[in-house]
């Protein structure tokens, strides 16, 4: 059952009205974490039982380090590293191996090793990085409304668990104040907000994705790649902001305000702005828990320019594990920093008045959409392929 199925749509409608209609007000929580868990079990049973586990290390975790007893630094380092561990062994493990056996085999070494097949559980990239986040916000002392039965709400909640927004915790523990009682804005919100994200997904992605699929095959003409180039654009898009929809939505219909994860991105001025619209949980994570802890930008020009490379090319790499995608985080980290030496050169010598004309905004907003839009073309694709779609294209 995907997320945007009706089985997924009569099971929401269910656990809705037996949260708010069924039950008294202070048995909500414990519906929606029965609900959310019991889902994931049916789904998924052994990966549930893993992130039960993961999220039961956490939280003792975060307890030890809450109370400042011996050892607590050395807690909360192993408990980063183990979380990080669990994301490198089932997404990276096998990309790991298989790079090694490249290695060999270029090196001329007779050693290899088989390529494991491991199963990657359900949204391991997203609440890893939650698990991390709840332990860096309980180290410095932020998190004081803990619990373990609110922390498993937090981490199974079934909107967001397969495929975010990355909700921090003191947000969505914050809002369960608002789940004493019913109220007819929640529907009212929410779900015109799952319909959006489903006409985005079903009506315009799912449109639209065989033209798109024409970017990953070899031979084609340049007309083919270029509407390719534009229709991945749009459709990747609209699938994953048509999924943040239906979370975000169904949420609403709980009394949960999920946070928002697109603001258009392709409508923005240029690249900084671009991924302050795009993913923007992810994009806020990596700010708050890599870039800033970094240094930021408040350091040398060099080392804003290393931590620039650095977070975008984790950004790249977390979206899967294949090379191209840590070279897609790299094509944007040139982007960004292209940016930044053009406002540190040119722009700043700009007038306000003329940045503002309505003509550079035009053309600026369409020099970063056609960025980002062929940048995609090394998301989908590995190196050479890529290559090959841009030469194609513009006849190298």
């Amino acid at each position: 059952m995907v997320w945007n199925s009706s089985l997924y749509g009569v099971y929401t409608v269910l656990v809705f009205l037996t949260y708010w209609f069924m039950v008294p007000a202070s048995f909500r929580s414990a519906v929606l974490l029965t609900a959310s868990y019991g889902l994931l079990f049916y789904l998924f049973p052994a990966h549930s039982m893993l992130i039960l586990t993961a999220a039961t290390v956490v939280y003792l975790a975060g307890e030890w380090i809450s109370s400042g007893q011996t050892g607590w630094k050395a807690v909360f380092f192993l408990s980063v590293f183990g979380i990080l561990g669990v994301l490198a062994y089932y997404k990276y493990f096998p990309l790991a191996v298989q790079t090694f056996n490249h290695i060999s085999l270029w090196t001329g070494s007779q050693v290899r090793f088989i390529v494991p097949e491991i199963l990657i559980p359900v949204g391991v990239s997203f609440f890893t990085f939650r698990f991390i986040h709840y332990l860096v916000e309980v180290k410095r002392g932020t998190i004081v409304s803990r619990g373990y039965f609110k922390f498993l709400l937090y981490t199974f909640f079934f909107p967001i668990i397969a495929a975010g927004p990355i909700e921090r915790y003191d947000r969505f523990e914050s809002q369960r104040g608002e789940i004493r009682e019913f109220k007819w804005e929640n529907v009212a919100q929410g779900l015109p907000r799952i319909i959006m994200g489903l006409f985005k997904k079903i009506v315009i992605a799912d449109s639209i994705a065989f033209l798109a699929a024409d970017l990953s095959q070899p031979g084609l003409p340049d007309t083919a790649y270029l509407v390719a180039v534009y229709s991945y654009a749009f459709k990747i898009f609209f699938d994953f902001s048509g999924y943040s929809d239906i979370a975000i939505g169904t949420g609403r219909l709980f009394g949960f305000r999920v946070m928002e994860n697109f603001n258009a991105p392709y409508l923005q001025r240029n690249i900084s702005l671009f991924w302050k619209g795009w993913h923007m949980s992810l994009t806020g994570w990596f700010r708050d828990y890599l870039f800033i802890p970094l240094g930021g930008s408040r350091g040398t020009l060099a080392r804003t320019v290393i931590n620039t490379l650095i977070v975008m090319m984790a950004t790249g790499f977390w979206h899967g594990a294949a090379w191209h995608f840590m070279f897609w985080g790299f094509y944007h980290a040139v982007g960004l920093l292209i940016y930044r030496f053009y406002n540190l050169l040119v722009g700043a010598r700009l007038s306000d008045r003329f940045k503002n004309s309505w003509p550079v905004r035009a053309l600026s907003v369409v020099l970063t959409f056609n960025f980002a839009a062929f940048g995609w073309v090394f998301f989908v694709n590995d190196f050479a392929q890529g290559i090959n779609v841009l030469k194609t294209i513009f006849h190298i």
